[in-house]
């Protein structure tokens, strides 16, 4: 998560339990989870300034619009923290708390770069927004370390991306059967994902399913809204698209207004983040086995 508080420094935050009280249950009453309170913490992990010296972060500050800082960061297998600076078209790397490297990215004209993924042989993943003739289209560019494009791919198609409206975010699963740059769907009535390119390059067919891949990249999971306050929980067995595990229902204490997502882990804890009524957000942390 990257959070800006001021305007003479810039943060990365790390939020690793957030406050939430909820209770976890599957169809079978054995597999009951109790109810479990934890409170938010926050860890800081990089400073860095703004502006548009050699170490600094770019951020935007027009007088009657919202102000544009750095978008979104990524995390190499070296522990180095990538943060896209679209502001400044370049990418700052940084590792215990100094920056090391500036890549450059692409300067394209109306091309608006919004989100970084890295793979597992470090090649950069970005997912570039432009405006052709007053329609806006998706391109995901794909970087070496020295800022060369390597391969640029419309996201765009009929049948498994109809409206570019409906893209979420990019993400890299790293390793399992279903590894490869994927695409996060808003689809009704929860997400769906779609697999643009795989690692291996042996296939250049999409392929879409219903969710989103798990860390291990073994499952697909998935939520929903069910009426005012029930969200049901569903994980695929391990390799299949089609064949389900029972599911679990989290119930809030108030009305669910939107999802925000669902995410896992190494661990294989559950992450459910939500926008209740009255609140601004909440998210849960749910360590659980299926």
């Amino acid at each position: 998560m990257i959070r800006a508080f001021g305007m003479s420094c810039f943060y990365v935050i790390l939020l690793f339990l957030l406050s939430g009280v909820t209770e976890v249950e599957s169809k079978n009453p054995a597999q009951r989870v109790e109810k479990e309170r934890s409170q938010a913490r926050t860890v800081e992990v990089l400073r860095a300034r703004f502006g548009s010296g050699p170490d600094h972060i770019g951020v935007h500050t027009p007088d009657e619009a919202n102000p544009e800082g750095p978008m979104s960061f990524a995390l190499s297998r070296e522990g180095e923290i990538h943060i896209l600076g679209q502001i400044n078209s370049r990418i700052q790397v940084f590792k215990k708390g100094k920056k090391t490297t500036t890549i450059p990215i692409p300067a394209e004209e109306s091309t608006d770069f919004k989100e970084i993924e890295l793979t597992p042989e470090n090649k950069i993943v970005l997912l570039g927004r432009s405006y052709v003739e007053g329609r806006e289209k998706l391109v995901l560019y794909l970087l070496d370390l020295n800022g060369k494009v390597l391969n640029k791919i419309p996201l765009e198609n009929r049948k498994l991306i109809p409206d570019s409206g409906m893209v979420l975010g990019i993400h890299v699963i790293k390793e399992g059967r279903l590894s490869g740059i994927w695409v996060e769907l808003a689809d009704v009535p929860s997400e769906r994902t779609v697999r643009i390119l795989p690692l291996d390059r042996k296939s250049i067919e999409r392929i879409s399913v219903p969710g989103k891949i798990s860390f291990n990249g073994k499952s697909l999971l998935r939520a929903e809204k069910i009426g005012d306050t029930t969200v049901p929980l569903y994980r695929s067995e391990e390799y299949s698209l089609s064949k389900w595990e029972p599911e679990r229902a989290v119930y809030f204490d108030r009305l669910i207004i939107h999802l925000l997502g669902l995410w896992d882990d190494q661990k294989e804890r559950i992450y459910l983040g939500a926008i209740l009524k009255d609140i601004f957000t909440k998210w849960l942390w749910i360590n659980m086995k299926w």
